[in-house]
């Protein structure tokens, strides 16, 4: 049950009392506590710990999840299409997974991930979620990798940054690159296209697929799927005035259009470099 703690000013058993549950309520519209992540704050409350409830609320029920079937999720973030990553993910289904939120060794990532396989291989992911807020600090990615991860786990390892965008990651690489091509970057917008590509006969992942899309796209996290049809612009007075290199100020006549409207959709190209 959801507890309000009205003298810390936040809802403080969202993580303790398996927040996971409410991804539940967000798909079948009983509950609007996804506002905060959004913006919303009650009356008195300051604080929203907002990377920290989304990362138990998406990732928490992958917990109580069969290791082949969580294997799927992190196999479609590792292996993304015209993206080679060095070491490859193993072949086949994981035999064993562990998920550790929080986790401390000098320094707290929100999760790591340790994936191991029927021959033997192993797989440590490291991931750190955005949401509303930056990095802390310009070098936490480089401080994660290096101090959280030993040298020889480094070998078999990835470090995975998800947020809004990832400009933030990009600037890490370009201005000190320490994971030679194991740091793999997605937005949230990727992440739920890699959630639409899963195949699986998972019940509780596809379940678990279907309510956090829906929970993702109350939070404006949604595939774009075209225009439904394009009308003719509005027409001016006058024609556009436009200044030329050559010539001066110079007026452009107004183009043509067809009488009847354009409903179908409709690409316009241009093969002219």
């Amino acid at each position: 049950m959801l507890a309000f703690d009205k003298a810390k000013g936040h809802h403080s058993a969202l993580l303790k009392q398996g927040c996971h549950t409410m991804l539940h309520a967000f798909h079948q519209r009983k509950s609007q506590l996804y506002k905060r992540y959004l913006g919303h704050r009650e009356i008195g409350e300051k604080r929203v710990c907002e990377e920290d409830e989304i990362t138990a609320l998406i990732m928490g029920p992958l917990d109580y999840m069969p290791a082949s079937a969580v294997e799927l999720f992190w196999r479609g973030l590792v292996e993304r299409p015209g993206h080679g990553v060095s070491p490859a993910f193993p072949f086949g289904p994981a035999s064993y997974v562990k998920m550790r939120f929080w986790p401390r060794r000098g320094i707290e990532p929100d999760l790591v991930v340790e994936l191991e396989w029927p021959s033997g291989e192993r797989r440590i992911l490291l991931v750190e979620f955005k949401w509303n807020a930056p990095l802390s600090g310009e070098c936490q990615l480089q401080r994660q990798w290096l101090e959280y991860l030993t040298e020889a786990e480094r070998k078999n390892a990835y470090h995975l940054f998800i947020a809004p965008d990832i400009s933030s990651g990009l600037n890490a690489v370009s201005s000190h690159d320490v994971w030679k091509g194991q740091l793999i970057l997605h937005s949230w917008f990727s992440v739920l296209n890699s959630l639409r590509h899963i195949g699986t006969e998972f019940a509780g992942l596809q379940t678990w697929i279907r309510q956090t899309t829906a929970f993702l796209d109350k939070l404006g996290i949604v595939r774009f799927q075209g225009f439904h049809g394009l009308g003719n612009p509005p027409t001016t007075l006058r024609s556009p005035v436009f200044w030329r290199p050559v010539g001066g100020f110079h007026e452009i006549a107004a183009p043509s259009f067809p009488a009847n409207p354009i409903t179908p959709l409709h690409c316009f190209w241009n093969p002219t470099p």
